[in-house]
């Protein structure tokens, strides 16, 4: 059974730090999901817990490098008892349900040899109101009262 162990936003950096540093050459990665929620959080020097728990990080990768560093970090490895989440290796198509134009908002930071790609947490925060899941209205929830959302306006 996976852990959820993932909620705090420095969480994600000392991974992202750990990654670049284990890179031997320059790589791209882009991070989706609440693992990307949870950086936003960390720009915003937020060191506020999720409300629910997280299993795992989601990046997208065309790198060869950052994909065997994912498949040694899935459910059931050495990282996930360490850490308490694991990584989930996802394919671009999961970049379709972010809206269109998520590339003229998006963050980049580097990290050692690692390029990271996060998406504004409007464009995170999309396919999880459409899948409406108590899971996903927290995390929208949460982003919105740690300022990283503006507050819906009432109708």
């Amino acid at each position: 059974m996976p852990r959820r162990e993932l909620s705090h936003p420095h969480q994600i950096i000392g991974w992202l730090v750990d990654w670049g540093t284990q890179l031997a050459e320059p790589a791209e990665m882009i991070l989706i999901g609440s693992g990307a929620l949870l950086w936003h959080a960390h720009q915003a020097e937020k060191d506020i817990p999720l409300p629910e728990m997280s299993m795992d990080v989601d990046p997208i990768t065309f790198s060869d490098a950052i994909a065997e560093l994912a498949y040694e970090s899935i459910i059931g490895s050495e990282f996930e008892k360490t850490h308490g989440w694991h990584v989930n290796l996802m394919p671009d198509l999961a970049l379709r349900d972010l809206p269109e134009g998520w590339r003229d908002r998006c963050s980049v930071e580097v990290y050692h040899k690692l390029s990271l790609i996060v998406p504004s947490p409007q464009d995170l925060l999309a396919p999880k109101l459409k899948r409406n899941e108590p899971r996903d209205r927290s995390h929208h929830e949460w982003a919105m009262q740690i300022g990283l959302i503006a507050e819906e306006p009432s109708s």
